[in-house]
């Protein structure tokens, strides 16, 4: 009840500032809303000034309530809860707001400090303004991110033809359409708070832990059906027969694709961030000849396994692959990752190491190398703004450029791309990102282990990551993979098989060099 009272002061916020905008100008004869502009109501000398600075304060204490009624709303929600701080820093701002002089008196040469600080306090809370709208886009669903963008393009507009009769009031000559211009981009801003505090209030609240009571996986149910097509069709490229299974579990429904003879050693595969299982489509047919092959779908992320509650961090995830295996009664397996799985995988190793009999990190995304700083951005901005522009530009980036045309490429760019636009990933689960292990436990984990790297890697630096890990893994080896990136488990499969498999049958070889053949 509480928040829904928060939230509600922003509405009310916006209604008082339109009412202020109609009942102020009525007690000042001869002022013109069109030609005129807000601040004047409230200028020194002005006859409205003292009624425009008590209801300012009302609409003040309002929008403070609703900054925080945001706050509250957003939970782990990093964006939503800058736009809360940020509404509440603006409204406290609002209360030391410096009047300006009236327009004759400016003409005159009888501005002062006041003046110049009041030019100062509009241009800091235009920018906050602008700061929140545009967290507020990352914040919620690809509607209101649309809106926020049309907001932040109107806003802009609206304030250059309004700064453009700056100077004539300031010479008290005549601005026949400012007022008009500025309240305008009033209204704009107005109206987003209004549509901020109405999503929000339709938005279920979660409870005591932070998991949301709205138990649908996707944002909407046409949102669902694309992307469970576009799985299907990926996975048509599977090329060795298989079956799915769902696992009940304590953060949810697991989905895994299993292939190969059933007698076989277990062979379980984690994929990277937003891949899905389909990935290891190029890689099954060898892998599954010998190997009992488990690809799971990773909890939390855009695929058919379905969260109810949110991972929270990396021991929850260890949690969760504990209980999966367990499903499947598997007690010591063969465990492999890719990017985002390979830390999941190395994650998995540190704190279960009597589940994992050996280890294979391909082009891990962290853990023991520091990632790329690029790779944060492109992919923040791929997250909060998921189009088939950044997913395809995020892609040729890590590598996948030179098969652009393949029909697996495409049928892949287009399960990531729909997994990011329609699945609804628990923002708990997003903040769980790669993190260096304490070099202590790298040194104390006993797991065999194979890391292979892309030759041309861009997440991390190649050598540094094959140097870092031959010198903290107590058993491993560590090799570069020719004319590959971070796409050498598609593009160079064949490569990457052998030696996986050469790996896990135990041939280990004598590494003369540093490349894989």
């Amino acid at each position: 009840m509480t928040r829904t009272i928060l939230l509600v002061c922003g509405i009310l916020s916006s209604l008082l500032y339109v009412a202020m905008n109609v009942v102020v100008p009525m007690q000042w004869e001869g002022y013109s809303s069109v030609s005129q502009t807000v601040s004047e109501l409230s200028a020194i000398g002005a006859p409205t000034r003292s009624l425009w600075v008590w209801l300012a304060v009302l609409y003040t204490v309002l929008t403070a309530a609703f900054g925080l009624g945001v706050w509250v709303s957003a939970r782990q929600n990093v964006p939503l809860r800058i736009v809360g701080g940020v509404i509440v820093v603006n409204a406290l701002i609002g209360l030391a707001w410096p009047p300006m002089h009236q327009r004759a008196v400016l003409a005159a040469g009888g501005g002062t400090l006041t003046d110049t600080l009041h030019i100062a306090w509009t241009m800091v809370t235009n920018l906050l303004f602008m700061f929140a709208i545009g967290c507020g886009a990352a914040a919620l669903g690809r509607r209101f991110r649309l809106y926020s963008i049309a907001t932040m393009v109107s806003l802009v507009g609206f304030g250059v033809l309004t700064s453009l009769d700056a100077p004539r009031l300031e010479a008290n000559l005549p601005t026949p359409w400012m007022g008009l211009w500025e309240r305008l981009a009033i209204g704009v801003f107005l109206m987003w708070i209004v549509v901020l505090a109405t999503a929000l209030l339709r938005t279920p609240q979660r409870d005591d832990h932070g998991a949301s009571r709205h138990r649908s996986a996707f944002k909407t149910p046409e949102g669902r059906t694309a992307f469970l097509a576009a799985y299907d069709a990926a996975m048509q490229l599977w090329p060795v027969p298989y079956e799915e299974v769902n696992l009940p579990g304590r953060f949810g429904t697991t989905h895994v694709v299993v292939s190969g003879p059933q007698d076989a050693p277990p062979l379980v595969l984690l994929h990277g961030y937003n891949a899905t299982s389909a990935m290891w489509s190029p890689n099954m047919a060898d892998f599954s000849k010998h190997y009992r092959v488990y690809a799971v779908d990773v909890m939390g992320q855009p695929s058919k396994s379905i969260p109810s509650e949110p991972v929270r961090n990396e021991a929850d995830y260890v949690t969760w692959l504990t209980g999966v295996l367990d499903r499947l009664h598997l007690h010591r397996v063969f465990l492999g990752g890719q990017s985002y799985g390979g830390w999941l995988a190395l994650n998995f190793a540190i704190h279960a190491p009597e589940r994992v009999q050996k280890l294979v990190l391909l082009s891990p995304g962290g853990g023991f190398v520091p990632m790329a700083r690029q790779f944060s951005l492109r992919g923040l901005a791929m997250v909060w703004f998921p189009t088939r522009f950044t997913v395809n530009s995020f892609m040729r980036w890590l590598g996948f450029n030179e098969r652009a045309r393949d029909i697996e490429t495409k049928l892949v760019l287009d399960l990531f791309y729909l997994g990011l636009k329609h699945f609804r990933v628990p923002v708990e689960t997003l903040r769980v990102m790669p993190v260096m292990f304490p070099e202590a436990q790298l040194r104390a984990m006993r797991v065999p282990t194979l890391l292979l790297v892309g030759e041309q890697e861009v997440i991390c630096d190649p050598a540094t990551a094959l140097d870092r890990a031959r010198r903290l893994f107590p058993d491993v080896q560590a090799e570069l993979v020719p004319r590959s990136s971070h796409d050498m488990c598609s593009s160079q499969h064949r490569i990457v098989d052998a030696r996986v498999l050469d790996f896990l049958n135990g041939n280990r070889r004598a590494i003369s060099e540093r490349v894989v053949a």
